[in-house]
């Protein structure tokens, strides 16, 4: 009898298949982080990685459900027509009370999975969802799962370092000594690309700034958001404050006010655009997006 649902085999077996280069909207910054290459560490972390999202991926089904025709099928259907819209293959997708914050794309660029939480898709529309959804896929279509599940190990995202640890053993710590507080400072500048990256994919997805901007809000809220975009641009800008530039320099996310900001100049691109079929008037181009995001987040 087959599978109701996707199964990292299924998704291996399609990524090797429809996955080409990466794609026109991925932000410079954000591509595969040389210091993986230059260490000639990528396949001895992605083993480790392997391993230590298969114990990640148990341990969260035992709460949780996979997403199918027949279990959470809106959630599937979201998910499914994010993939599609980006070119992946579709990857298996857990949902489970968890909160918004650990909801994320993790495991190895050829092996991923999606963990959602029942909590944002229960309320949230459906511009909200598709974000979400696509914003994951988006760092499959990037090739950011390897590098993305590494720095949650790294800052022990959700508890992934411990529960590494009870897998692995000492050998963790053999293979993560060499990545240096530097290393994981290189991967927080470009965690930081890579979440604007995906943030694009996911607008490619929903087609709705608004709608983006919300489930934004949302996620970082912890509730429907009473209060509109728009509004909550303005108050940043009166009273947001100036933090210093090494707290953010060591944030692993750009604040949520420059990530709907930087939605809404992806939104006025030519790469949007040409993406989507949508007609822009006096569209960006790929240069002017590219130095105003930076400008933006402070990201060079």
């Amino acid at each position: 009898m087959a599978s109701s649902y996707v199964s990292l085999r299924d998704f291996a077996a399609g990524f090797a298949e429809e996955h080409e280069g990466l794609p026109d909207w991925v932000h410079p910054d954000a591509r595969t982080p040389a210091v993986l290459e230059q260490l000639g560490l990528r396949h001895r972390v992605e083993d480790i990685l392997d391993t230590v999202v298969a114990l990640q991926r148990a341990e969260r089904l035992q709460n949780g459900v996979f997403a199918g025709p027949s279990a959470m099928s809106s959630a599937y259907r979201d998910v499914l027509q994010a993939a599609r819209t980006l070119r992946v293959a579709v990857p298996p997708a857990i949902l489970a009370g968890t909160p918004f914050s650990a909801q994320g794309c993790f495991g190895t660029d050829g092996r991923a999975f999606l963990y959602l939480s029942t909590f944002f898709f229960g309320p949230a529309t459906e511009a909200e969802r598709l974000f979400m959804t696509g914003r994951l896929c988006g760092h499959i279509a990037a090739r950011q799962v390897t590098a993305g599940t590494l720095y949650a190990l790294l800052a022990d995202q959700d508890g992934l370092r411990k529960m590494a640890r009870r897998g692995v053993g000492p050998m963790l710590e053999v293979v993560l000594a060499p990545l240096s507080v530097g290393v994981r400072l290189a991967l927080s500048r470009w965690h930081r690309a890579a979440e604007i990256s995906a943030d694009r994919a996911g607008l490619l997805v929903c087609r709705d700034v608004t709608g983006a901007a919300r489930a934004l809000l949302r996620q970082h809220l912890g509730k429907l958001p009473d209060v509109d975009p728009a509004t909550y641009l303005r108050q940043h800008e009166i009273h947001g404050g100036n933090p210093s530039r090494f707290a953010e320099l060591l944030s692993d996310q750009p604040f949520s006010h420059k990530r709907i900001r930087a939605l809404e100049l992806f939104a006025r691109s030519e790469v949007y655009a040409q993406a989507t079929g949508i007609v822009v008037d006096d569209p960006l181009t790929r240069e002017a997006l590219d130095q105003q995001t930076a400008r933006l987040l402070g990201v060079s």
